[in-house]
């Protein structure tokens, strides 16, 4: 039956996985074993090991017993040669990384950095974060990919029989002597130095985060420099496995050293590098895909440079009313909208507003109680299921308008962001989150505990004016890293020429304005902060108020209603001020009418400029 091929298929976004900590010894014996279990057995998809109960009590792997005999036939010419009983060369063989290292570095260095194959649990339930601690190891399924056919390849005769040099190399690895065939090894070297062209890696320098390719590092030689290899923190991610593998001599075109970092292998001339890395370059022209790398420069109030972005995950941003709080939240998620959810605290709110409770449903005109949940637990499940993607964020603005104490409830302790402090929560939220996170995602309610996924970010703002509402404790407030936003003025210690609130004018009628920055900062320096009773808590932010007109002009309308409603009863309500000396708050209406002279008198006092068109 002739039929039409099938539509392409959508593939995932290949997660590049570039901070994770996957150190990985003995690559070159990872290799070897893993070559070795699909020439044995010329399986594509294949459950090679099983698991059992070690010598520790611990979990852990090794070869399928009906493996063995494959691997053993593949093996015979060079066990017989060695004069090696198969059971201590099959200990050597389940005592390789492909047995022995966490699941996480596998898939680093096999899918990641050589394309050989995916290799995932057989359980796929398991998230792929369960084997980094306890010790235990469990069994796992690889996807072969058609790298090792190019492997078998490289190292067949014409009749396709993989060559006895190539095995011997293979054992050797394996049992432990080493690449003896240097031949062989630069051959090989060369394959994988192809098979890793397309791999993501970053390095971070003197503050400086660097993603680049194999071929920055060639261009780099070419021109006659060498390469630092070196994180200023810690290698990371795929720069790991490429050290790895450097230090097993698998790349044929470069070696790390201590002192001088990447630079050309001792074996190969620059001329030679120079072809294939041209040739290196077309095929990265040819992929049919691209590695996107983005970086949002925010366009608002205060430009902030990515280097510049917060490294804490639970932030409060405090300061007086007007200073940009919410805005400089707003610039920092800004172009993750998709991934942040807000919140704005009030007296009212509580735990099962927050996280979630019991409330009534109706189903096909039934009414049911189940549980309902609420923003900090749906954004807790997106985070978790997305764990190795993206971050998310939490927003709560005006956290002190809320009781803190009750709205988190035992959720606060996650805040330390450690491990060991995990909580038990109800049984309805054990049973919401079991159904609702997916795989790796699973790791969030492991063991019927909860704990804040890395990727979930939590920022704050409070207004200093309103921190009295509800007083927030000190285990509580040592949870949180602060940030204080200050007022900036033209003339001041924190002068920022692109602050947009050094072009607001306010407009008293059609011929009079005068500039809102001069207005605040005599009003803040000379009328409140040198007031012992008042302070910084009270003072005018640089966004206190927003023009409602064009061209960054704010109506006498809104200063009255706002700025002076605000001065008049929040702040100098119980104080005899000379700033409304003779004035009665009635003064400033009608707006248009007796308000223009009530507000000149007040910009007199201040010695305000008035501006006349």
């Amino acid at each position: 039956m002739k039929v039409n091929p099938k539509n392409i298929v959508n593939r995932e976004e290949l997660n590049l996985r570039l901070g994770i900590k996957c150190s990985l010894p003995d690559i070159n014996k990872l290799l070897a074993v893993f070559y070795s279990i699909y020439a044995a057995t010329k399986k594509s998809e294949i459950v090679f090991c099983v698991e059992y109960s070690n010598s520790n009590n611990k979990i852990a792997i090794k070869l399928k017993e009906e493996y063995e005999s494959l691997i053993f036939n593949f093996f015979d010419s060079q066990i017989n040669s060695e004069g090696i009983d198969k059971n201590v060369f099959l200990d050597y063989f389940n005592n390789s990384p492909l047995f022995t290292q966490h699941i996480e570095s596998l898939q680093v260095a096999l899918q990641l950095y050589w394309k050989l194959g995916e290799i995932i649990f057989e359980d796929k339930n398991k998230a792929n974060t369960i084997e980094r601690t306890g010790g235990n190891r469990y069994s796992k399924k690889i996807f072969f990919s058609t790298n090792v056919d190019l492997i078998e390849l490289t190292f067949s005769n014409e009749e396709n029989i993989l060559s006895e040099r190539f095995k011997n190399y293979l054992f050797n690895v394996i049992i432990n002597k080493g690449s003896t065939d240097d031949s062989v090894n630069n051959k090989l070297s060369k394959l994988l130095s192809t098979f890793s062209e397309e791999t993501t890696y970053k390095i971070r320098v003197s503050g400086t985060e660097i993603m680049f390719q194999q071929i920055g590092i060639y261009e780099e030689i070419i021109l006659g420099n060498t390469v630092e290899s070196n994180d200023s923190i810690e290698q990371v991610g795929p720069l790991r496995i490429l050290k790895s593998s450097l230090s097993d001599n698998l790349n044929y075109y470069i070696e790390d050293t201590r002192n001088e970092g990447f630079k050309l292998h001792s074996n190969i001339e620059i001329e030679e590098l120079k072809e294939y890395s041209s040739r290196v370059n077309t095929k990265l022209n040819l992929s049919p895909k691209s590695t996107n790398i983005e970086i949002i420069v925010p366009e608002n109030v205060n430009t902030i440079n990515e280097t510049d972005l917060p490294k804490s995950k639970n932030i409060i941003y405090y300061g007086a009313p007007g200073t940009g709080k919410s805005n400089k939240i707003k610039d920092i998620v800004k172009g993750k909208e998709q991934f942040t959810e807000r919140v704005t605290f009030h007296p009212d709110y509580d735990y099962n507003s927050f996280v979630g409770g019991y409330k009534p449903t109706s189903k096909n005109g039934e009414i049911k109680y189940e549980f309902v949940p609420q923003i900090f637990t749906n954004i807790y499940v997106k985070a978790w299921n997305d764990i190795e993607k993206n971050n998310y964020y939490l927003v709560i603005e005006e956290i002190n308008r809320g009781n803190c104490a009750e709205i988190f409830g035992d959720i606060f302790q996650l805040l330390d962001r450690n491990p060991e402090y995990s909580i038990s929560p109800s049984d309805e939220l054990i049973d919401h989150l079991k159904k609702e996170l997916k795989g790796d995602g699973l790791k969030g309610i492991e063991g019927d505990k909860m704990r804040l996924p890395d990727n979930l970010i939590i920022y704050a703002s409070m207004n200093t004016s309103d921190q009295s509402l509800f007083p927030m404790d000190s285990a509580f407030k040592r949870r949180w890293d602060w940030e204080y936003i200050p007022i900036t003025y033209k003339n001041g210690n924190n002068q920022n020429d692109d602050n947009l609130s050094f072009k607001f004018i306010v407009e008293i009628d059609d011929t009079t304005t005068f500039e809102w920055i001069e207005f605040i900062e005599k009003i803040n320096l000379n009328h409140i902060m040198d007031n012992e009773s008042l302070g910084m808590d009270k003072c005018l932010g640089n966004y206190f108020i927003m023009p409602d007109l064009a061209n960054n002009h704010i109506s006498l309308k809104s200063f009255v209603n706002k700025v002076i409603f605000y001065l008049w009863n929040d702040v100098f309500k119980d104080e005899n001020s000379t700033l409304f000396k003779g004035l009665a708050y009635e003064k400033f209406f009608p707006v248009d009418d007796k308000g223009k002279e009530a507000v000149l008198k007040i910009l007199n006092t201040l010695d305000v400029t008035i501006n006349k068109k």
